[in-house]
């Protein structure tokens, strides 16, 4: 509760006419017993006295007062800060309340948006994961170990409905990136291919994206090419391409300085 300076005036002009009043009874009951005094007692010397402690009876009330005013003021002031700081407060939490409506708001605009994206996602998934079932068989033996994992998750349609539309997504995705990827590139990957006399020899094949593909073996004596089908690569033995096949192996791992090299390709 806070007390103004006037309010204090008034309090102090009321305990001052109080205290008047209390000297005033004080002096006339004292005037009975100085009726009674001798008659040589001298009246001033008793009405000097009441004065004296009056005056002093006034000084300490005075001081107790001023003391007390000062702890008040400090009350004050005190509370005037705890209030502000307050003020302050409140006007910072209804700021921050406005911030967190605001990006609640965005956020529910946002999951509304990607809710929506997710439902587009699920109805386009299906026909993707079908045709990249289709063109499985065109993955060549390199790109097929790198993501067997991931056509694993493909090849079962009926897992489809019990998987989560994003990891039925992050498959494709994967698997499309890993496609990507052998595609832009040239790949030196070694492989069995049939002998001459239907033994397994050992070739290296030199693949140029998902589009073509060269081979040759160590001796030269066995080389070919390959294209990408629905039905999986189809090889075609030359051994008239051995000694070109092999100057482009060894120009890709620069054991021989560039140049052209003149391969057969076919154009699907």
């Amino acid at each position: 509760m806070f007390v103004r300076e006037d309010e204090h005036a008034g309090c102090w002009m009321k305990f001052v006419s109080w205290a008047w009043l209390q000297a005033g009874l004080l002096a006339w009951a004292s005037a009975g017993v100085a009726a009674e005094r001798p008659a040589d007692a001298p009246a001033s010397a008793t009405w000097i006295e009441q004065w004296v402690q009056t005056r002093q009876m006034i000084s300490k009330v005075r001081a107790d007062w001023q003391a007390e005013a000062e702890i008040l003021r400090q009350t004050r002031s005190m509370l005037e800060g705890e209030l502000a700081a307050l003020q302050t407060a409140l006007s910072q939490v209804q700021t921050q309340s406005a911030v967190v409506a605001a990006e609640r708001a965005l956020a529910e605009a946002q999951r509304k948006e990607l809710d929506l994206a997710l439902e587009t996602l699920r109805s386009y998934l299906p026909a993707v994961e079908e045709r990249l079932r289709r063109f499985t068989p065109s993955f060549p033996e390199p790109l097929r170990k790198t993501v067997q994992p991931l056509l694993d998750r493909l090849q079962d349609p009926s897992l489809d409905k019990n998987r989560s539309t994003w990891l039925r997504l992050q498959t494709v995705v994967t698997l499309l990136n890993e496609v990507e990827k052998f595609h832009s590139g040239v790949t030196l990957h070694p492989e069995l291919r049939p002998g001459p006399e239907g033994k397994p020899v050992r070739v290296t094949v030199l693949y140029l994206g998902l589009g073509q593909a060269w081979y040759v073996d160590e001796t030269g004596r066995l080389a070919g090419w390959g294209v990408p089908t629905l039905q999986g690569w189809q090889w075609r033995e030359d051994a008239a391409l051995a000694d070109r096949v092999r100057l482009a192996l060894q120009v890709y791992e620069g054991k021989h300085p560039a140049r052209f090299v003149e391969l057969p390709v076919e154009i699907q």
